[in-house]
């Protein structure tokens, strides 16, 4: 898989899985938890997100690629001295979906994001790609 970003490199090392767990507001699935955010409720469900504002990646400068529903990937450079929490992933993810979902034309509502899967290139970059069930 290739990942447009400055040093034109493919992740290498899979360092960390980042997963996304939310309340349910009913009752469904394990102990009421479930194991996904919908992108096109992420607004709403970042308030019932298992560990919003944990810090789950401490590098400043992180890749992220957006490849499905795409015909091309889409890759994008955050930055943040803190580092980054899941609701701060999120919101950023989601973000670009709604506006890719505009040029583009498909329906964010049929998105679901399980996980971020987190990758280390030989230059210490690091890159995050997208797990989503459809």
């Amino acid at each position: 898989m290739y990942l447009e970003n400055s040093d034109n490199q493919i992740p290498k090392n899979l360092i960390n899985i980042i997963t996304f767990n939310v309340r349910a507001t009913r009752t469904i699935g394990d102990e009421g938890i479930i194991p996904w955010v919908n992108i096109g409720r992420g607004n709403e469900e970042i308030l019932n997100l298992i560990d919003a504002d944990k810090i789950i990646i401490t590098e400043s400068e992180i890749t992220i690629s957006i490849e499905y529903p795409l015909e091309e990937p889409v890759s994008f450079v955050l930055n943040s001295d803190a580092g980054f929490t899941r609701k701060q992933l999120l919101i950023e993810i989601r973000e670009k979906y709604l506006a890719l979902s505009k040029a583009k034309h498909f329906d964010v509502n049929t998105l679901d994001l399980i996980s971020l899967d987190v990758y280390k290139t030989d230059t210490g970059q690091i890159e995050l790609i997208l797990e989503l069930d459809i």
